[in-house]
């Protein structure tokens, strides 16, 4: 029996010592920067127009340094090609405008963010950078985009925006 007992005793001191060694989820969640998560667009102002509330779909999704976002900045629904998956020339150039793509890393400092996109549906934005405030409230986040540079760092002019999101996760 008391073979037994010692060869029992190692296993379970060992997954004692691996569950102590892992964090609680609230310490976990408390470590995620204020960005992280998946967000939901639910209102969009461009600089130039009034509020689109409610938004056209869009979603953004922050990591620990990375992000992804794909958003409607307009206010239709955004046309679907009359065959699907084979969009005519007008078609491909009525879906490309009315759609914002980019995905790569961050920083935060303060209230402050840049985006530096790694991929981007504009290739000049790809090298380039986008410069904001955020406000957080909750499971709301306002994103004030104020400052976009191409890669050349030139800085589109009249540019701004500012989006509503809510927390999906």
């Amino acid at each position: 029996m008391t073979a037994i007992v010692r060869a029992l005793s190692v296993p379970t001191a060992l997954l004692a010592l691996a569950a102590c060694a892992q964090p609680p989820a609230s310490d976990a969640d408390a470590d995620a920067g204020p960005l992280e998560g998946v967000w939901s667009v639910v209102s969009v102002e461009p600089s130039d127009a009034s509020v689109i509330d409610p938004a056209q779909p869009g979603l953004y999704i922050f990591a620990a340094s990375h992000y992804s976002a794909v958003y409607t900045p307009g206010p239709d629904p955004r046309v679907k090609s009359v065959t699907s998956f084979m969009p005519t020339a007008d078609e491909m150039v009525t879906q490309y405008q009315t759609i914002i793509v980019n995905s790569g890393s961050y920083e935060i400092e303060g209230t402050s963010f840049t985006l530096r996109p790694m991929i981007a549906k504009s290739p000049g934005f790809v090298g380039g950078y986008l410069e904001g405030t955020f406000s957080l409230s909750g499971d709301t986040l306002v994103l004030r985009h104020e400052h976009l540079f191409d890669l050349e760092g030139t800085e589109l002019p009249d540019f701004g925006e500012v989006l509503t999101l809510v927390r999906l996760e």
